[in-house]
């Protein structure tokens, strides 16, 4: 079990003792084993680990799409455990519907709870520039590449007003340039509208750029077994990201 970092900023986010399991092949498996986490307000954390290790379970978990076995997930002390609509989630999937446009897709969350679209379309208006997508409110999803339809996705999600953002590899699908660029978007977005991020990522090179730590998760059962300060070593040039990378890559094998 990795020790919780300590920081100056209050915790918005907290996990303690994650457990869960599932029935697989008539025996019971143990995905999560009392799995501590925290985030900070205004914090990007990224999460890696190898296939199967229950990262995106433990995004689930948080998000409220399943219930832990055992333990409790606070969002600024309150219980959330097994509650969704309280974070934000963002599948790798964008999950846009194709009948809807670029500006009704991202409104769902508003209509979905009742509230006041005129005044959020406005809000859309106003941050369409800084997703690149002025040009593109109107499209369909089938009109959109992929880099713009996780733009639209992760609108989308802002416009939950939730406190923190859980993001599913949400780039993972797009080709390398647009991946990249997506990556230096999301930085300055993040910086931009002061988000309090967590990235799930099989890619170690966009844990490092984006994130201010990273959590390495083991498998079998999944828990923490290590947490990198990135903010702690200042900046870092390309010969430092390169022994970085290959400090975490040992890590897994």
């Amino acid at each position: 079990m990795s020790k919780l970092p300590s920081k100056a900023k209050p915790i918005i986010l907290e996990a303690r003792g994650i457990t869960k399991s599932f029935l697989f092949q008539h025996k019971i498996s143990t995905v999560l084993k009392e799995v501590d986490f925290c985030i900070y307000d205004g914090e990007f954390v990224s999460i890696i680990g190898s296939s199967g290790c229950g990262k995106s379970t433990f995004l689930e978990l948080l998000a409220g799409i399943s219930k832990p076995d055992n333990g409790q997930i606070h969002l600024n002390q309150q219980d959330i455990t097994g509650k969704a609509g309280f974070l934000g989630y963002m599948p790798q999937d964008d999950l846009l519907f194709p009948w809807l446009n670029t500006m009704q897709n991202i409104l769902l969350p508003i209509k979905v709870r009742s509230g006041n679209l005129a005044e959020a379309k406005g809000q859309v208006m106003e941050l369409l520039p800084m997703f690149g997508l002025e040009n593109h409110a109107q499209h369909l999803p089938n009109q959109l590449s992929g880099g713009l339809r996780q733009r639209v996705a992760l609108l989308r999600t802002y416009m939950t007003n939730a406190k923190v953002l859980l993001l599913d590899e949400p780039l993972a699908s797009l080709d390398s340039l647009t991946r990249s660029q997506l990556q230096t978007w999301l930085k300055d977005i993040v910086r931009l509208l002061n988000l309090t991020v967590i990235l799930v990522t099989h890619d170690i090179d966009e844990a490092i750029s984006l994130s201010d730590r990273i959590e390495l998760m083991t498998k079998d059962p999944g828990t923490f077994s290590q947490s990198i300060d990135i903010v702690a070593m200042g900046k870092l040039n390309d010969t430092d990201q390169l022994a970085l990378k290959g400090k975490i890559k040992s890590l897994f094998t």
